[in-house]
């Protein structure tokens, strides 16, 4: 408003000297006298008006070169930025395809203990697809073991420190197994960083004499090579160390045969006292290896899965968790039998015969199937939906039950529940991690706990390490939780 007053005061004033020049023509009967002072009055209004205006697009132009200048400047900028973009994204790429030639197992984790980027070696290790790691918390994909060494480093390597150090152990096979591990931070050098890149190797020291060399390189710590077809390599797969022999799958067998497994539980807290299922607990498996070691999935199950071994494994799991429960009880009557929760690996699924087997097994042992809930994780119920369709229409007519395990690792989409019938909803660790402080998390959990109930779903919520975390999960209606904050794994008899 006040840019424009002076031009409104210039033009008022102009108006005004020329109504006095009528008035005064008017009534001075055309004196020329006052004529031409008033005229002389209104020649210098107009020319201070003229003047005014010309002086205002003199300094719109001026802005107007100015914008330009500043737009051409913001082009330059923007092209600038785009060839920046586009050499980082080949570079990136580059990176990643020689990450994924690499035999060392690489994950890079970022502050908040999430992996942002793995390479093959590591997926093939874990045992897990790429769904099942970007975006997890550390401590789900490598297990408890490996992660505790990890996090006693971790304000080190995060304050900019390089660590190296090497894990020796008894190995199955005989000898001395050397797991190698470097965190490096990143970017190097600074402080503050976001992240580290761990770099797993193994390799296992048997006391036989060495073979010959062959032409290789040493990767950080890693012992490689060159293979036949001119690929580096491990000197030993991982998976096939934890469970050396001439022939693994022959090793799983004779476990599965003479029951070197170890079922272990967990238990899963309700968070109210109306709660339908006062016990719950998941099994957890475990395999025995000599002198009593207990060998995590880890680092048996991707051997299992390139063996086909799945199917056997669930097979024995369910068998062990109906033979336990029926000795508990005919031991002692008065004893309530929990809720088990059973993870299904995605090969029992694609088999037909493995629920029918599970079928025969209930009727036989007269297990009450009530206290059997499968846990199906959310990538298998997306990517093999008909055949999750099948298993829960053998099993559930028998009183089974059934979770969604890991929902939200990827997106929150109730989508792939369509034709399914879910009695349990497990929200996914990283959608968990850090609800005390995220309200948009906390937000999110709140929606999912709505959302469920209306279907009829019971919601768990996984990971819970603290009471901060468990008073939120309250506050938002999750019905369980479960976590080390509730209690760690153990034998299923000393936990449940």
């Amino acid at each position: 408003m006040m840019h424009y007053l002076p031009k409104f005061l210039a033009a008022a004033l102009t108006l005004l000297l020329g109504v006095m020049l009528i008035a005064t023509i008017y009534f001075t009967l055309f004196d020329l006298q006052w004529i031409a002072f008033l005229a002389g009055v209104l020649f210098a209004a107009v020319a201070a008006t003229a003047s005014q205006a010309s002086k205002s697009q003199w300094l719109v132009m001026r802005r107007t070169r100015q914008l330009q200048r500043v737009k051409g400047v913001l082009a330059d900028e923007t092209a600038r930025y785009e060839r920046t973009a586009e050499a980082l994204r080949v570079a990136e790429l580059r990176f990643h395809l020689i990450g994924d030639a690499l035999p060392v197992m690489i994950v890079f984790v970022d502050r908040e203990e999430r992996c942002r980027y793995h390479n093959r070696a590591f997926a093939r290790w874990r045992g897990r697809s790429s769904e099942q790691i970007d975006g997890q918390i550390l401590r789900e994909v490598l297990g408890d073991e490996i992660y505790q060494e990890i996090n006693s480093h971790n304000a080190e390597v995060l304050a900019g420190k390089e660590i190296r150090y090497t894990v020796q152990s008894p190995h199955a096979g005989g000898g001395i197994e050397h797991c190698a591990v470097t965190l490096l931070p990143y970017p190097p050098g600074s402080e503050h960083s976001a992240g580290y890149y761990a770099l797993f190797a193994s390799r296992v020291d048997s006391g036989a004499p060495a073979p010959a060399a062959m032409p290789g390189a040493s990767v950080g710590n890693a012992m490689t090579g060159a293979h036949e077809n001119g690929d580096a390599f491990y000197m030993e797969s991982i998976s096939e160390q934890l469970i050396s022999g001439s022939d693994p799958r022959a090793q799983l067998v004779r476990a599965l045969q003479e029951d070197h497994f170890a079922l272990f539980a967990q238990k899963i807290l309700p968070l109210s006292a109306a709660a339908h299922y006062p016990r719950c607990f998941e099994v957890l498996l475990r395999m025995q290896e000599e002198e009593q070691n207990m060998l995590p999935p880890g680092g048996f199950f991707p051997v299992a899965e390139r063996y086909n071994l799945m199917g056997k494994i669930d097979r024995w799991v369910v068998r062990n968790v109906i033979k336990w429960c029926m000795e508990m009880q005919r031991g002692d009557p008065a004893w309530y039998m929990p809720l088990y929760c059973v993870n299904i690996a995605t090969a029992s699924l694609s088999e037909p015969q493995f629920a029918s087997d599970v079928c025969d097994e209930l009727q036989r042992s007269k297990f009450p199937p009530a206290n059997l809930c499968f846990e199906l994780a959310e990538p298998d119920v997306i990517g093999h939906h008909a055949a999750v369709q099948a298993f829960m229409g053998t099993l559930r007519p028998l009183g089974c039950r059934f979770t969604l395990d890991a929902f939200g690792s990827s997106k929150v989409s109730f989508a792939p529940l369509n034709g399914l019938t879910f009695d349990f909803l497990k929200i996914d660790g990283v959608i968990i991690q850090n609800i005390h402080t995220d309200p948009a998390n906390l937000s999110k959990i709140r929606a999912i706990a709505s959302a469920a109930h209306k279907m009829n779903m019971h919601t768990i919520a996984e990971f819970v390490e603290s009471d901060e975390i468990l008073a939120k999960l309250r506050e938002a209606g999750v019905d369980y939780a479960q976590g080390f904050g509730i209690g760690r794994p153990g034998p299923i008899a000393q936990v449940s």
